[in-house]
């Protein structure tokens, strides 16, 4: 949790609740559902590798300072949300070659349908 607060601070996002509970959640134990996907909670360049593929893809960068990418699987594909200070943003997902991202649904959906996937 203190991670989460410090990146806060420092980038000046704020983080949904449904997402920081997420986040403690995920420091026990990740969901059956992520299991081989890299989660922020102990991968914290995964914007940096967002923006990696974006420039392998010769794609626009999409991605905004508010922009918070909580999830990325086997570096070719990523999920994002605006940290703004909105308690359910959208949820985006990119994968390698697509050039544009692609809305999936509300955070606190999206969350639940991972948390429960078995």
């Amino acid at each position: 949790m203190e991670k989460l607060n410090i990146l806060q601070k420092t980038l000046n996002l704020t983080f949904p609740s449904i997402y920081t509970s997420f986040y403690v959640e995920c420091q026990k134990s990740i969901p059956k559902g992520l299991i081989g996907t890299d989660l922020y909670h102990d991968k914290s360049k995964l914007k940096e590798w967002a923006l990696e593929l974006l420039k392998e893809d010769n794609a626009e960068n999409f991605l905004t300072e508010n922009d918070f990418v909580f999830m990325m699987h086997q570096g070719y594909m990523f999920w994002y949300f605006s940290a703004d200070g909105s308690e359910n943003p959208n949820v985006y997902f990119y994968r390698e070659m697509s050039l544009k991202p692609d809305k999936i649904t509300d955070l606190k959906t999206f969350l639940n349908e991972y948390q429960n996937a078995e």
